[in-house]
């Protein structure tokens, strides 16, 4: 895995359990997409559908969460590679 990857840093804010959504680009590769690295330790919901992040607070938290979601992907050969990584800090007040 590469550690120079093209990296994101998105700050969110949020009220309580309200949802967040985040949608990536239109494009993935043949073969891969997008893996949460690092998960939330405190969330309803924080999963990746159809190339959309949604994260959802634990009902009662406040605080701060960090989550790591990379593309990795393949040009069809079966070589996996890191391409983008996209770091979320998400503050729940």
């Amino acid at each position: 895995m590469k550690s120079d990857l093209d990296t994101d840093v998105i700050k969110v804010t949020l009220d309580g359990t309200e949802l967040y959504e985040y949608k990536f680009g239109d494009t993935r590769p043949v073969e891969g997409g997008y893996d949460i690295r690092k998960q939330a330790q405190n969330f309803q919901k924080s999963e990746i559908n159809w190339a959309t992040y949604h994260y959802q607070a634990k009902e009662g938290f406040k605080g701060t969460e960090t989550v790591e979601i990379v593309l990795f992907g393949s040009p069809g050969d079966g070589n996996f590679t890191d391409y983008q990584k996209w770091v979320f800090e998400i503050r729940v007040k």
